[in-house]
């Protein structure tokens, strides 16, 4: 399985480390990348966004380890996967930025986007 992190995803991850209380994303990142690597779809599926066959949408809570929140304060992944060959890390948001959560549109967008970026189906 080979995991990609989107411009989107890098960009809001970026956002996040550069705001300084949010050190330990990229281990709290590690911990999804880790389990997805081994072919664990971890969270919730999305329904409701007229995905292609053979492809799917989640969600995963992960818990923020620099606030020490746990997951129901913590980040949000919203990543794509084409199975059996890629998952598209699209988005991360922290569940107490509210003007950060995108909604279906917007993950469909990002959805779309690599889609015609990667020729996927």
């Amino acid at each position: 399985m080979q995991i990609i992190p989107t411009r989107q995803f890098k960009a809001d991850a970026d956002f996040y480390i550069r705001k300084k209380k949010y050190l330990k994303i990229l281990n709290d990142i590690k911990t999804v990348t880790d389990e997805l690597s081994k072919g664990n779809f971890i969270g919730d599926k999305l329904e409701g966004l007229k995905l292609q066959e053979n492809t799917a949408a989640y969600k995963v809570r992960v818990a923020n380890s620099s606030t020490n929140s746990g997951k129901s304060n913590g980040f949000r992944i919203i990543y794509y996967v084409v199975f059996e060959e890629k998952i598209y890390l699209l988005t991360i948001y922290s569940k107490k930025d509210s003007g950060n959560i995108p909604n279906d549109n917007q993950i469909a967008m990002l959805i779309k986007n690599i889609i015609e970026e990667n020729n996927e189906p």
